[in-house]
C-alpha cells in the first residue's frame, strides 16, 4: 500500500496575497486557494464558526489528494464583516463573498471554479470533507 500524497501548504495574510500566489504558481497542480477567517486572539480559532468546521476538512482533504493549498487569512471580524471594499472581496480574480471560500487556481492570473456556500453550509466536518473531495475531483483535471 502506498503512502498518502503530501500537499504543499502555504499560509499568508490577505496583505501578502500576491506573494502567496507567486509561491502557489511554483507548485505542481492541482492548486487551490482557501479564504478563511484569522484566528481570534482570545480563542486561537478562526472567528468564523463555518471556518472552524470547514478549514480542517479542507486541509485534510488537500493533503490526502496531494493538492497544493494557499490559505489566505482575510483578517479579524472587524476587517471583514460589512467591509465591501475588502481587497479579497474586490479582487476580480476571486470576488470572495464569504468565508470560507475555496477556489481552484489555474495558474498565472487565472482563478477557476469557486466553492463557497456549499462549504459554509456543510453541517459537519465529514460533510465538509465530502464537499471538498468532490470539488477536487471535479476541478483537478481542468
Amino acid at each position: 500500500m502506498s503512502a498518502p500524497l503530501r500537499c504543499a501548504h502555504v499560509t499568508v495574510p490577505y496583505t501578502e496575497l500576491e506573494a502567496g500566489i507567486e509561491k502557489l504558481d511554483r507548485l505542481p497542480p492541482p492548486r487551490y486557494v482557501v479564504f478563511t477567517a484569522d484566528p481570534d486572539p482570545a480563542t486561537g480559532l478562526p472567528w468564523c464558526p463555518d471556518c472552524v468546521r470547514a478549514l480542517p476538512a479542507v486541509r485534510r482533504t488537500m493533503e490526502a489528494q496531494g493538492a497544493a493549498l494557499l490559505e489566505v487569512g482575510v483578517g479579524q471580524r472587524a476587517d471583514w464583516k460589512g467591509n465591501a471594499a475588502h481587497p479579497c472581496r474586490t479582487d476580480p480574480r476571486f470576488n470572495v463573498g464569504g468565508v470560507p471560500t475555496l477556489v481552484h487556481w489555474k495558474g498565472g492570473e487565472e482563478a477557476g471554479e469557486k466553492l463557497g456556500a456549499e462549504l459554509e453550509n456543510a453541517a459537519s466536518p465529514e460533510e465538509a470533507v465530502a464537499v471538498v473531495a468532490k470539488f477536487i475531483l471535479d476541478t483537478s483535471g481542468k
